[in-house]
């Protein structure tokens, strides 16, 4: 096992101080941590999230390490960590290196082995894995940074020169609203408008309610043609994310066709538009309830799409988006009003035994990278932790990726999808069942530092 301190030679971890040089530096730093709040007091710490980035060639280290010093130039607010103050948790400067590790064994987030870092990035033969904790962003939060990240390792590693559009370089300035908080001021002004219905009460399947408590995660990784994907997505006048809340649905329909309550995806959904903070890198997301009822079975696909989409367009009306961060931000100032670590991390116990019925898709959108595409295989996405089935997307190059997600061990319901993706015509791959842990982070062990 190879390691490589960035930008530091002779690395004493207990010893080195070493800052980072950064023309955003700031000087003052305690940012109250507010819109991340709900993942920072799991029982035994919060997983951490992983883009799992695939590359065509071997890693070149010293090139991921020049990418990597360079990157970081442009996201001073990555090289943070946390400390905690009668129970809340702030982001304050940490002027510790980060560690460049050759190895597939993830770092615990928030650890000293780390250096207290917030983000890990880690390599071995064609992968680049990038660890962050969701305390800190969210996965849109956290691509611009694993976009200038490739570009970088791209051009050091060929020693060519890419089309740079959309990647965030080093050297420029940050955008407007980038490091905002999202919860900052308290509670939004909504006008009064008609509420679209909210579908909470969907079927439970029967190996998640089982798998409380198993601490045991599996995925499956599909490969989907991103060319075939999207034809047959505009043909159907969908979007890639409505294609595969459907083609899911039906397929547990099709093993639970008796099933007394809607099949629901709960799609994750960017609330930044609506609040006109779509540059944050801070958690901003809420969800969208998809229910897969009886009369869809007598609807062609396409009228099926349509209804999602007038659903989704009603979720996404601005005001609605904004009755959604009330609802969040109401969370965090109740939070605020506990004066411990213990009484807020009790608050919150429910997320530990937590179900979302009946599965969770997430897709943070198509993440472009010019020139350095045809050094890419493929993304990926996925943290253990998640109690039932969830779905993790991205689409990359010739790639549409998906994780999919359990905490019980069966094929019935990845058999049963396979099923709906051939039967609409889709060229796909899909992984043998791979067995996966994301560390939980060190925070709590390291309460003050």
């Amino acid at each position: 096992m190879n390691s490589i301190n960035t930008a530091l030679k002779n690395y004493n971890k207990k010893k080195a101080i070493y800052t980072i040089s950064n023309p955003h530096s700031r000087s003052t730093c305690m940012d109250k941590i507010r819109s991340g709040q709900s993942f920072l007091y799991r029982e035994g710490g919060m997983q951490s999230m992983v883009v799992d980035v695939r590359m065509k060639d071997t890693i070149c280290a010293d090139s991921l390490k020049q990418a990597l010093d360079k990157a970081l130039l442009r996201y001073p607010y990555l090289t943070y960590k946390m400390v905690e103050k009668r129970g809340d948790f702030y982001l304050v400067q940490n002027p510790l290196p980060f560690i460049l590790e050759e190895t597939t064994e993830l770092h615990s987030l928030g650890s000293e082995e780390i250096n207290y870092h917030l983000i890990d990035v880690t390599y071995k033969e064609k992968t680049i894995y990038i660890s962050f904790h969701h305390g800190l962003c969210d996965g849109r939060g956290i691509m611009p940074f694993v976009k200038t990240l490739i570009y970088y390792y791209c051009t050091y590693k060929y020693n060519d020169k890419f089309n740079a559009q959309d990647i965030r370089l080093a050297g420029e300035n940050l955008l407007p609203k980038e490091t905002e908080e999202p919860y900052g001021n308290g509670r939004i002004e909504v006008n009064e408008t008609n509420l679209p219905k909210v579908y909470k009460d969907g079927y439970a399947l029967p190996d998640s309610i089982n798998s409380v408590n198993n601490n045991k995660y599996y995925r499956y990784e599909i490969k989907i043609n991103h060319k075939n994907f999207m034809k047959f997505t505009k043909e159907n006048n969908a979007t890639p994310a409505i294609v595969i809340a459907l083609l899911v649905s039906q397929a547990i329909k099709n093993i639970y066709p008796n099933a007394e309550k809607p099949i629901i995806c709960n799609v994750a959904s960017d609330l930044r538009n609506g609040i006109n903070m779509d540059n944050t890198f801070k958690n901003c997301v809420g969800s969208v309830s998809l229910p897969y009822i009886d009369k869809f079975e007598k609807l062609s696909f396409k009228e099926q799409v349509s209804v999602y989409r007038k659903m989704i367009e009603e979720h996404k009306n601005t005001d609605n988006i904004k009755r959604e961060l009330n609802k969040q931000i109401h969370l965090s100032d109740k939070l605020d009003e506990l004066p411990s670590y213990e009484e807020k991390k009790k608050m919150l116990s429910f997320f530990n035994k937590l179900i979302t019925n009946t599965f969770i898709l997430s897709y943070v959108g198509q993440i472009k990278l010019g020139d350095c595409e045809k050094y890419i295989d493929s993304f990926h996405m996925y943290s253990s932790g998640t109690t039932g089935c969830s779905l993790q997307m991205l689409s990359v190059g010739k790639y549409i990726t998906i994780n999919f997600m359990q905490s019980f061990k069966t094929d019935k319901y990845i058999k049963a999808f396979a099923k709906t993706l051939e039967e609409s015509g889709l060229d796909f791959s899909i992984s043998d069942i791979i067995e996966f842990t994301t560390p939980k982070d060190s925070v709590s062990l390291t309460l003050g530092i």
